[in-house]
């Protein structure tokens, strides 16, 4: 990969590449090619993807909705052949900056307490731990849910572990 690879919004004709992607990525509590053709077509979902020369490198899928103002990263997921290069940061401050000129107040998103990379990902990017779920995850693992304001200032925050 030569430079840094830029991020785009995803278009209708990456379908095959986010079904593709997601597998290679996660084992279970995969989205769909349902859920990201009907991501695809929704107006209050925003996905980004960084793509590779036959590929895409990453992607990240959110939801924001007209009751809240907080936005929901649902997803977000780095080929395991390209981490460690900084995709899924810039990956997230892409989308931060996005649905901030949207106008989303907050961004909210659920990560494995297992985790411990993705969590160390969005402590350092200004995420607060806000509440834990039991049995979140198809496998029975439970998650973390995080809050980072895009507005600035940082939400209420529970020690970890």
């Amino acid at each position: 990969m030569a430079g840094k690879p830029g991020f785009r919004t995803a278009r209708t004709a990456d379908l095959d590449a986010l079904v593709a992607l997601e597998e290679r990525c996660f084992a279970g509590d995969r989205m769909s090619r349902r859920s990201y053709a009907a991501a695809l077509r929704n107006p209050r979902a925003l996905l980004l993807v960084i793509p590779g020369d036959t590929s895409l490198l990453a992607a990240a899928t959110a939801f924001s909705r007209a009751d809240s103002p907080a936005a929901r990263l649902y997803s977000i997921a780095v080929d395991p052949a390209a981490r460690g290069a900084g995709l899924g940061r810039r990956l997230l401050q892409a989308m931060e900056t996005a649905l901030r000129r949207r106008g989303a107040g907050a961004l909210r998103l659920e990560v494995s307490t297992g985790n411990k990379s993705a969590l160390a990902l969005y402590r350092k990017s200004g995420y607060g731990i806000i509440g834990r779920i039991a049995r979140y995850y198809e496998d029975g693992s439970d998650a973390w849910r995080l809050e980072k304001r895009l507005g600035g200032g940082l939400p209420r925050q529970k020690r970890a572990g």
